[in-house]
């Protein structure tokens, strides 16, 4: 690992520390929701494509699947920053979501990048935090 991924990943450590992420905070963002509690996709109002997600990990890689009309539907209206901060716990996640431009034409690969770094951050995080407490 290079000084530039170190001082970066030492930065992400601090970043989640400083906000105060306990070992229970990142497993429960990590951790599979109920089929109740579920990311349930759509095309359009009232148009369901039949896909769902149930975690971050799963939703992450739906997001490569998912048709483009999808993917922006549920950005523009802030669903997926819904479910993200009310159902799965990571407020963090869903205030770097709000930030992605819905005209992007790489919005598939922005948004998967996003919660793609996201998890890895969680998983390091998680792996920190049981040295420290």
């Amino acid at each position: 690992m290079s000084i530039t991924q170190l001082s970066v990943k030492k930065k992400i450590n601090e970043d989640i520390l400083e906000r105060s992420l306990s070992r229970e905070d990142v497993s429960k963002i990590l951790e599979m929701v109920s089929y109740e509690r579920a990311f349930y996709f759509y095309e359009g109002i009232a148009k369901p494509n039949g896909e769902f997600a149930v975690s971050l990990s799963d939703f992450c890689s739906k997001i490569k699947t998912l048709s483009s009309e999808c993917l922006t539907f549920h950005l523009k209206r802030r669903d997926f920053q819904n479910w993200i901060s009310e159902v799965i716990g990571d407020f963090e996640l869903a205030r770097r979501l709000n930030k992605i431009k819905v005209k992007d034409n790489v919005l598939r690969n922005t948004l998967y990048a996003f919660v793609n770094s996201r998890i890895k951050e969680l998983k390091d995080a998680w792996s920190i935090l049981l040295v420290l407490q």
